[in-house]
């Protein structure tokens, strides 16, 4: 008896388990195609809307950025000078920090001034 329930699992119960496993492997691949497309069209669409928004408000949007590109804007920043500024708690005097906050403000203005203007320079020539 036992001889002949394993030959009936093996010719039954094999081949459902495996159809029914294998089927759900299966279809996870194809069914993550689905999701991966509607991910990035959603993206591309999102960012068509960010972009519009941001044109609305008054801000540039770059349109061709590449990684170098980023990365040479961040390796000419200056990241070994700078100071550490501590925002007010609500009972302290705001003096001090607003203070500070204007001086980064021209100091930064400056910066894109002079770095603009080499920018010109470099495409006159």
């Amino acid at each position: 008896m036992s001889r002949r329930s394993g030959l009936k699992f093996i010719r039954v119960g094999l081949p459902f388990f495996s159809i029914v496993f294998g089927g759900a492997f299966g279809l996870h691949y194809f069914q993550q195609v689905r999701y991966d497309f509607r991910k990035t069209r959603q993206i591309d669409e999102n960012l068509d809307v960010l972009r519009d928004d941001l044109k609305e408000s008054g801000l540039k949007v770059r349109k061709d950025v590449s990684i170098d590109s980023v990365y040479k804007e961040v390796v000419e920043l200056d990241t070994e000078n700078w100071e550490n500024i501590r925002g007010p708690r609500e009972f302290e005097d705001l003096t001090n920090y607003e203070r500070i906050k204007q001086q980064q403000k021209k100091t930064n203005a400056s910066a894109r001034r002079q770095k603009a203007q080499t920018s010109e320079e470099s495409n006159l020539l």
